[in-house]
């Protein structure tokens, strides 16, 4: 099961890019290498989640605790194919403009701005597939809600032995 961090940060990749979503693939899937040169992006979630705060919360009219967490994680989109600079530029660019915030705010993300970009053509010294990597942080706020039904008034039963 895909986390719904990363199947929101792939549908934010979709809209600010217009891109078809069935070339946006998670990381770990099995694609041919005949097919890099169409333009798939994959969104690798495989790295390290830190925890970063954690807390309760009690609602007094719903009698209920919610148990909320904070992880960062660091993402990174791979871009394949004969267009893998022209979008990786496009999207490093345009996740800051107002449509990225919109959308956003719509998908409830919060991500960095890339913090780094590698050209993995290049560093493995390939002579035809272009792929290109750019890393961010994300962040994402798990939480779970459980009943909890308080005592108001305690009641006591005593017994007595004879």
């Amino acid at each position: 099961m895909r986390q719904p961090h990363l199947i929101a940060i792939a549908k934010f990749v979709r809209d600010l890019l217009v891109h078809d979503e069935q070339l946006i693939k998670f990381d770990r899937e099995d694609i041919p290498e005949a097919d890099f040169n169409s333009s798939y992006i994959v969104v690798n979630g495989s790295s390290i989640s830190n925890k970063q705060s954690s807390g309760t919360v009690f609602n007094s009219v719903t009698e209920a605790i919610t148990y909320n967490d904070s992880f960062s994680q660091s993402v990174t989109l791979e871009f394949y194919g004969d267009n893998a600079y022209i979008n990786s530029r496009k999207f490093s660019l345009l996740s800051a403009s107002q449509a990225a915030l919109e959308l956003k705010k719509t998908l409830g993300l919060s991500i960095s701005n890339v913090s780094s970009t590698l050209d993995v053509k290049q560093i493995l010294g390939s002579v035809h597939g272009n792929r290109v990597h750019l890393t961010f942080n994300t962040y994402y706020f798990p939480s779970f809600e459980v009943a909890t039904l308080r005592i108001d008034t305690a009641q006591f039963e005593f017994t007595e032995d004879r």
